[in-house]
């Protein structure tokens, strides 16, 4: 295969393969059961935390007393656990909470 088969083959992405722009937490959680709770948490932390740490979140889910948040990065994740295990406990009405860092 020559140079210029190899880039083409490179370039030739099937149209069922694209991407989709991320579209923040605060759009996504719209019309859910946690819609209401994440509008309390970011009048609690400040919208610059809550842009920082929460909207850019991959996922959040709960489930009665159980909750699952997917952070994007380590670190958030840490602060997260950290700064505001406890709030979250607290507006979630939770007692378990799970947090997963999606890339180290």
């Amino acid at each position: 295969m020559n140079e210029e088969q190899y880039i083409k083959s490179i370039l030739d992405i099937p149209k069922e393969v694209y991407m989709e722009d991320f579209t923040p937490m605060e759009e996504r959680v719209k019309g859910t059961n946690i819609e209401e709770e994440f509008k309390k948490l970011k009048d609690k932390i400040g919208d610059k935390d809550f842009q920082k740490y929460f909207n850019r979140l991959i996922k959040i889910k709960k489930h009665e007393k159980d909750m699952m948040i997917i952070t994007p990065k380590e670190n958030h994740r840490a602060i997260i656990i950290r700064e505001y295990f406890g709030l979250l406990k607290e507006i979630f009405d939770v007692a378990n909470i799970i947090i997963i860092a999606q890339s180290i």
